[in-house]
């Protein structure tokens, strides 16, 4: 027995442990961002369930394949299947990740592993090819199983991974019925885009009526918008559309962290028309805010707000990280990846608003 070989594996078993925490653009059952590790964890469920169906295909190799295919994303994340022609070299990044990940690892394993993730990518094996249609399966299961945002993108779901779903007679079948539960969510009636100029004095009114009521507000979060719009600092700014109007809007703008850490922003404000409130469509924007914020390449994102509403989206109080003059407990961050940084931390002076002048 080798302790020190087995040490080194226990250390990469720590790396590993950053892909709990990759958000996927998907979202669960309950409304949350998934992260890789539960995709990965499906995919392997799903290889077991139709194990019976798959032939002679060595299922210990479809599972450990099923396990590494995207062991690199716990470096740099994971982009969504609806970004990935804006990253080209994503592979080569995937593959770097993966070489610096297992940099502990004894050359034996390290080798196996790489070669499964290589056969994966390149589909070579039968193994590898199963495991790339069952791949895109479970990410359109994820889809149509999740609770999305407003305008979620159903449409993308019926051409995505086809080539992969037509190799044969049961992941054809398994697509169609996947494509007939697609088909179902086709028409939602709400709609999620990014803001335009003619939605500006709307996101205003919503945003002034969405806080007239709350009892922690300081009623100018209509002024807050308007000034990180002027700034330039709406490095996310999106709003939820019903039969033309405006019943929905969020914002995510840059913070500045006193340990000097980059990629860091806010959330907030968050505004839903008061006849919609409790509806699911606050939820639905911050998922898709957050979802569009890692796409951008942040590092993570920071709320001052209710810990158990927050809670539900990742966000959790970090111990060295605050916001001067706040408890510690409203003040909550969610890293995207790698560790949340220590320190103070400023939100733009955007936030000093209290007119539109």
């Amino acid at each position: 027995m080798n302790i020190e070989k087995l040490q080194n594996r226990l250390d990469f078993l720590r790396q590993a442990e950053q892909l709990k925490s990759v958000l996927r653009s998907a979202h669960t059952s309950s409304g949350r961002a998934e992260s890789t590790a539960e995709h990965t964890w499906r995919l392997c469920l799903m290889a077991i369930t139709f194990a019976d169906e798959l032939g002679d295909l060595d299922l210990l190799k479809v599972l450990k394949m099923c396990l590494v295919h995207d062991l690199g994303e716990a470096i740099s994340g994971d982009v969504p299947a609806v970004s990935k022609q804006g990253f080209p070299d994503k592979s080569q990044q995937e593959r770097d990740d993966l070489l610096q990940l297992m940099a502990s690892l004894d050359a034996p394993l390290r080798e196996e592993i790489m070669g499964l993730w290589e056969d994966y990518e390149a589909a070579t094996s039968a193994e590898a090819q199963a495991v790339k249609a069952l791949d895109k399966l479970e990410t359109l299961l994820q889809h149509n199983q999740g609770r999305n945002p407003p305008g979620f993108d159903y449409a993308f779901n019926l051409n995505y991974g086809k080539r992969y779903t037509a190799a044969t007679p049961l992941f054809e079948a398994l697509r169609g019925l996947i494509d007939a539960d697609t088909r179902r969510h086709l028409d939602n009636g709400i709609a999620l885009r990014d803001e335009r100029p003619e939605d500006i004095d709307a996101i205003g009114q919503l945003t002034e009526a969405a806080f007239a009521d709350a009892e922690h507000s300081s009623h100018t979060e209509q002024f807050i918008v308007t000034a990180l719009r002027r700034a330039g600092q709406l490095t996310v700014s999106l709003v939820a559309v019903e039969a033309g109007t405006v019943v929905g809007h969020v914002a995510i703008s840059p913070v500045t962290l006193a340990s000097g850490a980059s990629g860091w922003f806010g959330l907030g404000p968050v505004s839903v028309s008061p006849a919609r409130q409790g509806q699911g469509i606050g939820s639905a924007l911050i998922n898709a805010a957050l979802a569009r914020l890692h796409g951008l390449g942040g590092q993570g994102c920071v709320v001052l707000g209710d810990p158990r509403y927050y809670a539900r989206f990742g966000f959790k109080a970090q111990p060295g990280l605050t916001l001067p003059g706040v408890p510690a407990e409203y003040f909550q961050a969610l890293a995207f990846s790698g560790d949340v940084p220590k320190g103070s931390v400023q939100y733009a002076t955007a936030f000093e608003a209290t007119s539109n002048a």
